[in-house]
């Protein structure tokens, strides 16, 4: 089998009509007929060229290069709205039905590239939620496992975390600035309860405002 063309296909441009928005795929021709469409950069990669020979083998290799390709171009895009942990990423990765081979391929590239890094990613996370949205460690936890970061990660991100006492005085003002109407009683009962959803630790409760899980 030969190639015998390999065609950009282009398209109009949304925003300006009349325009060519530039290649977006290379169309492969074997032996004449249309076999399948390449990112022009799996075709690079590969140095595909006109009058190439292909055998079996090697059309599963471009066809392998061309899925690892788009895979890596998913995740970007994923991580171009926010950092995600490997967990995270390999659940979308399949959702798109990349196999779970290219997956792992795709997900061992980005973390060579720093791209992807579960330890950071929990400290990072840690400390925001302390110090910008004053939830306790707790809280912290269970979030990060959710985000599929591994026990021991999030064990050495919450022991390097700042100190969640700040927070937890933080968050309570605020709580006794907007029910200061309440009744005394009522108001220690639900102060609690409401730095208990947050994540703080009865310790760090205690602490901040006198009150005991028993009041």
């Amino acid at each position: 089998m030969k190639i015998t063309a390999l065609q950009p296909q282009r398209r109009s441009s949304r925003r300006e009509p009349g325009r060519w928005a530039g290649p977006k795929v290379i169309a492969v021709f074997l032996d004449g007929s249309f076999l399948f469409n390449l990112a022009p950069e799996t075709v690079a990669a590969l140095g595909l060229s006109v009058g190439m020979e292909l055998d079996r083998a090697r059309l599963d290799e471009i066809a392998r290069e061309e899925q690892l390709y788009q895979a890596r171009q998913a995740a970007f895009l994923l991580l171009s709205y926010r950092a995600r942990t490997t967990t995270e990423l390999r659940q979308r990765l399949a959702r798109k039905g990349f196999s779970p081979q290219v997956i792992s391929c795709t997900l061992q590239r980005l973390a060579e590239l720093k791209l992807i890094d579960d330890a950071g990613f929990a400290r990072r996370f840690a400390e925001d939620r302390i110090v910008l949205g004053h939830k306790g460690k707790w809280r912290i936890r269970g979030e990060l496992l959710r985000h599929g970061v591994a026990k021991e990660q999030i064990a050495d991100a919450l022991a390097s975390a700042p100190d969640e006492t700040e927070a937890a005085r933080q968050a309570a003002e605020k709580y006794r600035s907007r029910n200061r109407r309440l009744e005394p009683a009522v108001l220690k009962r639900r102060l609690y309860a409401f730095l208990a959803r947050r994540g703080f630790s009865p310790d760090t409760i205690h602490q901040v405002t006198g009150v005991s899980s028993e009041e």
